[in-house]
């Protein structure tokens, strides 16, 4: 999957020069100079650790990792359009305000980007900015509390049209400690006698039911210790070795001395990532 924090200028000018297969015509296409196309695709390979373009005074091709970000960034790209297009629209029908409501993960996914567009496409627009778990945020849109909300899924919400943007994968957060933190990918089994760290399923069902839908495929139900509403406690009772968590990757991006992010073992479930709003009332 795309990184949450991968700088999207950066993801437009790889495939550009993906899709030429020319740095000078995929500069041109860009409106850039050609060195600080350059530039933006070495910073790129920095950035992920490993090479997307074998380049010679003769010809350009993709590597293997070249090939995977293309085609994933491809449709993370479709993906920002398509939940900025749902801004926008919003923000037409309602000139003055928009309310947006959104889960705390997805600031750091994909709402800045979003907002950032909205800003710059509809400065005359006035922001309210809400965070709040997913039901809540569901209900408020239902009720016209709120008019787009960016939430987690699945979900089955009467009354609001839901739009999936991206899938997440769940990651594990252990403490540094941990018999397992060495480990780059952990077999959720061998944790089956630990303590966890969950949220609340009134407040986030989705990442509740996912959470134990992995641990019992892993042939175990968890023991909660403590039951959180914001990811980031959960995050620090882990740093404080209280137990363990699974949360959504982009939680990755925040780094708290005492925990560490790991990846799941096998086939890791995935959470939505959904833009949700009202239907538009007829003429």
């Amino acid at each position: 999957m795309i990184s949450p924090t991968l700088d999207t200028r950066r993801l437009t000018c790889f495939i550009a020069v993906a899709e030429t297969l020319h740095f000078r015509k995929a500069a041109e296409q860009l409106r850039l100079a050609q060195p600080a196309l350059s530039q933006q695709i070495r910073k790129l390979e920095e950035e992920l650790g490993c090479q997307l373009l074998k380049r010679d005074r003769r010809r350009v091709e993709l590597t293997p990792a070249g090939q995977a970000l293309l085609e994933a960034g491809r449709r993370a790209l479709v993906h920002l359009s398509h939940a900025a297009e749902a801004a926008q629209r919003t923000a037409r029908e309602q000139q003055s305000l928009l309310r947006v409501g959104f889960v705390n993960p997805a600031a750091f996914a994909l709402v800045p980007e979003v907002l950032r567009g909205l800003r710059a496409e509809h400065p005359e627009v006035h922001l309210m900015l809400r965070e709040a778990g997913s039901a809540t945020l569901l209900e408020e849109v239902r009720l016209g509390q709120l008019d787009v909300a960016f939430a987690r899924g699945p979900v089955i919400a009467p009354g609001v049209l839901i739009d999936t943007l991206r899938r997440e994968p769940l990651v594990l957060v252990l403490p540094s400690g941990h018999r397992l933190a060495r480990k780059t990918r952990v077999p959720l089994e061998q944790l089956a006698d630990e303590p966890f760290i969950g949220f609340a399923r009134d407040t986030a069902p989705s990442l509740h039911d996912a959470m134990m839908g992995m641990c019992l495929e892993a042939g175990f139900s968890p023991t909660f210790v403590a039951e959180a509403v914001e990811w980031f406690t959960m995050v620090s009772l882990v740093a404080a070795g209280l137990g363990c968590a699974i949360l959504p990757e982009s939680v990755r991006t925040f780094s708290r001395e005492g925990a560490v992010y790991r990846a799941v073992a096998g086939t890791p479930r995935h959470v939505d990532l959904v833009i949700a709003r009202a239907p538009t009332p007829p003429a």
